[in-house]
């Protein structure tokens, strides 16, 4: 393997503008009008074009049926767990990738990208262009609007909430590459930096990884079944007041012991999905029966491990490895502005510093987990997503 890849666009492979040409044959030499280049950094033109871009298509395997618009489907749905943490106010509290982000100076003259925590309705909460009609109503029928309250035992639910939460995932990727692709083709000059160039690579290894997932979610689709995929239930009992869809690779276990997600360069993930009832509440996680062996210690503490130790674990996790997270104005009100800003800061952590606050959480629980005396679990810290 060339370590060069890393830092440079090579001159042998396909240009990243999405040609299907050698680089060196492509956009390597081309030239950029003055006029054509922002004043921006590149990272900051790709997250606004994000922001600006809406790339519609329906993520059904089968697209030749597909009928009606493409529409604003809802990764939570709205008619019932956004519904219920909106409250008659109908809005919640989020990162909302759509509205203008923050550009705050840093160190050497750089620009930190915040997306602020901001009041949203409750039909725009979490919603992408990546379903038509048909296919969204047919494909999660099982746990829509008039469907029963979560049946654990129910494999179809299971497995229409692990495929949307990874599917909505798989989207973003899919779509933040192809910008990358528009803007490289656009001003290839900015875009061939060492920054740049690890966020291509970034973007190409996931995209590696999510196919083979998405290749058996669609399979399965395609026969009408719902196997192969291994959930674990946790049951909350009491409604939380917070919901979220994910799918990542957290990098330590209920007792701070380093989960080891990555094999032979490539990282498994779990498809997490959060949701309150009436009188309960479900945190669901879900892999490829192939990939249980990498989560089967975690699923394992999890059966033996008390509610108030997998609070203490949500709250200290979820923040930092997810940009989903959907909270009511009850919680979020209930937060000082300190723990807002906090919270603000996990939630748009990425790169480097999410490493390194990652090994900062992953100490914190193995402190609690080898305590003497044993730790009080009901004292979680100032971000509590079950307070």
């Amino acid at each position: 393997m060339n370590p060069l890849k890393y830092i440079k666009i090579l001159e042998s492979e396909l240009c990243p503008c999405g040609s299907g040409i050698k680089y060196s044959n492509c956009c390597k030499n081309k030239v950029v009008e003055i006029s054509q280049i922002s004043k921006k950094p590149p990272d900051v033109q790709v997250m606004e074009m994000m922001r600006r871009s809406i790339k519609r298509c329906c993520m059904h395997p089968d697209q030749a049926q597909c009928k009606g618009k493409i529409k604003e489907a809802h990764a939570l749905q709205n008619n019932k767990i956004i519904s219920m943490l909106a409250g008659s106010e109908r809005h919640v509290f989020m990162m909302d990738a759509k509205k203008r982000p923050l550009l705050i100076p840093i160190e050497n003259g750089e620009l930190a990208v915040i997306v602020q925590i901001s009041k949203t309705s409750a039909n725009n909460a979490t919603t992408e262009t990546c379903f038509c009609d048909l296919h969204d109503n047919i494909v999660f029928a099982a746990i829509e609007k008039d469907a029963p309250d979560f049946d654990e035992s129910n494999e179809e639910m299971k497995f229409v909430y692990a495929y949307k939460a990874f599917i909505f995932e798989y989207y973003k990727q899919r779509t933040a590459m192809y910008i990358y692709k528009e803007c490289f083709k656009k001003n290839p000059v900015a875009f061939k930096s060492p920054l740049m160039v690890g966020m291509y690579r970034m973007l190409q290894l996931k995209m590696q990884e999510f196919e083979p997932v998405k290749s058996h979610f669609d399979k399965e689709i395609m026969a009408g079944t719902h196997s192969s995929i291994a959930t674990y239930v946790i049951k909350i009992p009491e409604q939380i007041k917070f919901a979220d869809y994910a799918y990542i690779a957290p990098d330590y276990d209920l007792n701070g012991n380093k989960i080891k997600h990555t094999v032979k360069g490539i990282m498994h993930r779990i498809a997490v999905t959060a949701f309150p009832e009436s009188t309960q509440s479900y945190i669901l996680l879900s892999c490829m029966e192939t990939e249980r062996p990498v989560y089967q210690q975690l699923f394992d503490q999890l059966k033996t491990a008390s509610v108030d130790k997998i609070k203490f674990y949500m709250s200290m996790v979820l923040p930092l490895y997810s940009e989903n997270m959907v909270l009511s104005s009850g919680l979020w009100n209930s937060w000082n502005e300190e723990t807002q800003t906090a919270y603000t800061f996990y939630s748009n952590l990425n790169g480097p510093n999410a490493v390194v606050y990652g090994k900062c959480i992953g100490m914190g629980i193995r402190n609690a987990a080898k305590s003497k005396p044993e730790f009080d679990y009901s004292k979680r810290g100032e971000i509590d997503l079950f307070s």
